[in-house]
């Protein structure tokens, strides 16, 4: 059985959720197995591969230290067996006990393996203040 773009996009906002909240293993659990899988996040540097990606993960989730999710789609594409993903996602981080609002901006491609749709790539960095002296 083929597993819906829909539900697909909702658990993994779910397991999203969970991830900025220190739990990774159900973001972990939708990613692909395969060598190909990339990860770029909001922390710096990348890992490639299902296994360092896996790692990175829980080193990811353990400092986030977020709560009250939100996404704010601004892009999504979907083809037969490939699918893309841009969104804003706003969160409170709570760093040496202070609280601030923090927004990504977030690019994620997935892929129809075995009728699943799983995560392949990864990309998440701050959205910077736009530069004023740029029109």
């Amino acid at each position: 059985m083929r597993e819906s773009w829909e539900e697909a996009r909702a658990k993994c906002q779910a397991a999203l959720n969970d991830l900025v909240e220190g739990r990774p293993e159900p973001f972990k659990a939708l990613w692909s197995h395969s060598d190909d899988t990339v990860i770029m996040g909001a922390f710096g540097g990348f890992e490639r591969g299902s296994e360092e990606v896996a790692k990175r993960l829980d080193w990811a989730s353990a400092g986030i230290g977020a709560s009250g999710r939100r996404v704010e789609n601004v892009l999504t594409v979907v083809g037969e067996d490939l699918a893309c993903t841009v969104d804003l996602e706003h969160m409170e981080r709570t760093k040496e006990g202070r609280t601030y609002h923090r927004v990504l901006r977030c690019t994620q491609v997935y892929r129809l393996e075995d009728g699943e749709w799983r995560v392949i790539v990864r990309h998440a960095d701050e959205l910077p203040e736009k530069d004023a002296s740029q029109t």
